[in-house]
């Protein structure tokens, strides 16, 4: 009898919060939505995120609160929302540094990507490497020949495990240069040092880039796609310049926590698909050349799994920060 009463009991919870996801999903959203950036403001994931933040609001018709959680190589802010109720309230926007730090730290808050329910890959997009306006080097050939003679440069990065410290690491790796990173929490900040001479070369996104270019405080050496862009269609690609198919972009992407209801991220993904291709939000996106294509879920967990299966290949054992 005991055991019967047990099953009873179980099925009517089990049927309640099946009942109270379902009436969740239904309601959702009803209040103000937070999306997490593990960097700090001013670089490339904080203009990424505040690009289309307003016309989410506008389709989901609640307030978005673009919230930056820098610190511990983007680990803090990450582990906010590995921490945080899956209700779909709080997501976290995450680029390569998520795929990275797995073979970077060796004991994180968090387990990657179990403590995760990815919602969809945003864009993707080419960077460029940017020097300081009186280096002597206007391309890619002088560039190394001026580190042969004069010996290894300073280069930007916005942490261990970020896309432009790959970029940097592969960078090295195909010219056999040798440079010296200087990681910073974001690419704002390692961009004003760059213009101001502090710092010799940073690769990053074009939205950080201009300015300084603009005003002639930086040059643009090269980018680092395969294609060049179209902000800088006289720019020759780093592989044009004689570095045989090299190439670094950048993709950025939304996650919930894990055991987020399906039904809600369904409807967070649809909701992201209209704001990302609103005409406002293409423009604002096309200063760093980006290719704006909302993946499905599906898609961009195999993506994630992928990333982190490559540079776990790649890294020596996690703590080393060194690329093999």
């Amino acid at each position: 009898m005991f055991v019967v009463r047990f099953l009873l009991a179980l099925v009517v919870l089990l049927l309640s919060l099946s009942g109270s996801l379902s009436a969740a999903s239904e309601t959702f959203p009803n209040k103000a939505l937070r999306i997490v950036v593990p960097f700090s403001a001013g670089g490339g994931g904080d203009f990424i995120a505040r690009a289309w933040a307003d016309k989410l609001s506008e389709t989901i018709k609640q307030p978005v609160i673009v919230e930056n959680r820098g610190g511990g190589n983007t680990v803090v802010g990450t582990d906010v929302v590995a921490k945080a109720a899956p209700d779909g309230y709080t997501l976290l926007l995450v680029g390569p540094s998520f795929a990275t730090n797995p073979s970077l730290i060796e004991k994180l808050p968090y387990k990657t990507p179990e403590d995760f329910t990815p919602v969809g890959l945003v864009i993707t997009y080419a960077m460029g490497l940017a020097a300081r306006a009186n280096l002597p080097a206007n391309n890619i050939q002088e560039l190394l020949a001026y580190i042969q003679q004069n010996g290894p440069l300073s280069v930007a990065t916005s942490g261990d495990g970020s896309a432009t410290a790959l970029a940097v690491e592969l960078f090295k790796s195909a010219t056999g240069v040798k440079l010296m990173a200087v990681p910073y929490k974001g690419a704002g900040q390692a961009a004003i040092d760059v213009a101001s001479g502090h710092v010799d070369l940073l690769f990053t996104g074009m939205s950080q880039i201009k300015p300084h270019l603009d005003s002639g405080r930086v040059k643009l050496l090269a980018t680092s796609g395969l294609n060049r862009l179209a902000s800088a269609p006289d720019v020759p690609t780093i592989a044009e310049q004689g570095v045989n198919n090299f190439e670094a972009v950048v993709w950025w992407g939304i996650l919930a926590p894990a055991k987020t209801p399906a039904a809600i991220v369904a409807q967070l993904n649809q909701a992201l698909a209209t704001s990302l291709n609103h005409p406002e939000v293409l423009k604002r996106l096309s200063v760093i050349d980006g290719e704006v294509k909302l993946s499905s879920p599906q898609v961009f967990e195999i993506l994630l799994k992928d990333e982190i299966a490559r540079w776990a290949r790649l890294y020596k054992p996690a703590g080393s920060g060194k690329v093999q």
